[in-house]
């Protein structure tokens, strides 16, 4: 896709996301973004998960309260079992103590368990996700599927994360999964950073409007140099938070196009969740710091940025569990590689005079 196609992209979801229609959903479908990681070929956009991010960042700098994300992979995964028609697709996982299980009669499949905290369940027509076993199965069930039940939840921002408990369900799709969950959770787990990424810019703008404009003991408090120096700590937060989102959706192109490994293994997949997360605390905290009482009333817009950093962190693995997937990737490494190498596989650039 070349830098004029990518650049109409974001415009259009600028002018969506800015114009704030009633039927925001409804516009987002109509232009395709929610199928933008599908080929075109196949009515899709076809973007890079790249470009994927970039228009989740800009939801996010927005607070969509759209299933933006989940759509866009669930979408694609049902590309891959070829299904074609569904509304709102969204993606699931069972919980790691009691999974999914998988069962066969005959030439009919049966699908019992839990599915916890799904993003948008009640409202999806489909939801896919991965069973593990011998051979991790790729499964597509429908919502209105007879034995399908969802107890109704949301996430600190309000939006719905409901579970939802599979008896007997028959479901439309079974295939080998070219991929383990894990994976899966790793690409979730960008595509959440790159919505925090989007709300954390937008923290930062409101801020330093709002201490350009709150005047104190006779001058704005952004002139004071300690409200100055919290707010240029938040800007790095949030360059920070730009930077690890976009390494890490990059590694994901990567991978999808011959990694044989599992995309947990990438260290800029697990850093994009870690440092997104640790940015999205300290600019939630100092927005809040600058703005006082007024940014958490119901009238001031802030809450709606801060409340869905505070959410989205944990979701698709904090910075703890993140952390520990690196340390436990590195540790159990049976090759050569050290932690040097792995944090900066390239000699080249490392090994400087040695073509001298």
């Amino acid at each position: 896709m070349d830098d004029e196609t990518r650049e109409m992209l974001h415009q259009t979801a600028e002018s969506i996301f800015a114009d704030g229609p009633s039927d925001l959903w409804e516009v987002l479908r109509s232009v395709g973004i929610d199928k933008a990681l599908v080929p075109e070929s196949k009515g899709g956009v076809g973007v890079s998960w790249a470009i994927a991010c970039e228009l989740l960042g800009i939801a996010g700098k927005h607070a969509a309260a759209v299933p933006m994300a989940e759509a866009m992979i669930g979408h694609w995964l049902l590309d891959l079992v070829g299904i074609e028609d569904a509304e709102l697709p969204t993606i699931a996982f069972s919980p790691p103590l009691d999974p999914v299980r998988l069962s066969r009669s005959g030439d009919e499949w049966h699908v019992d368990g839990a599915l916890v905290r799904v993003p948008w369940g009640s409202a999806c027509t489909h939801v896919a996700f991965i069973c593990e076993g011998p051979v991790p199965q790729l499964i597509v069930v429908a919502r209105s599927a007879p034995g399908v039940s969802v107890t109704p939840g949301r996430n600190l921002a309000g939006e719905p994360r409901d579970d939802m408990t599979l008896e007997g369900v028959t479901p439309l799709a079974v295939v080998p999964a070219p991929f383990e969950s894990n994976s899966l959770l790793a690409i979730a787990a960008v595509m959440r950073s790159a919505q925090m990424a989007g709300a954390i810019e937008r923290a930062l703008d409101l801020t330093v409007e709002y201490a350009n404009m709150r005047v104190q003991f006779g001058r704005p408090i952004g002139k004071f140099q300690a409200v100055q120096q919290s707010i240029a700590v938040l800007a790095t937060q949030a360059a920070a938070a730009r930077a690890a989102t976009e390494a890490g959706s990059e590694a994901i192109d990567v991978w999808i196009v011959g990694d044989d490994e599992s995309l947990m293994r990438s260290v800029a997949v697990a850093s994009a969740k870690i440092r997104t997360g640790e940015a999205a605390g300290e600019a939630a905290a100092i927005s809040h710091q600058v703005f006082g009482a007024i940014g958490f009333t119901e009238e001031h817009e802030l809450h709606r940025f801060t409340k869905r950093l505070w959410s989205w962190r944990d979701e698709y693995g904090s910075e703890a569990f993140w952390a520990d997937v690196i340390g436990e990737s590195i540790l159990g490494n049976e090759s050569e590689k050290t932690l040097w190498r792995t944090l900066a596989p390239s000699r080249s650039s490392l090994d400087i005079g040695a073509t001298r």
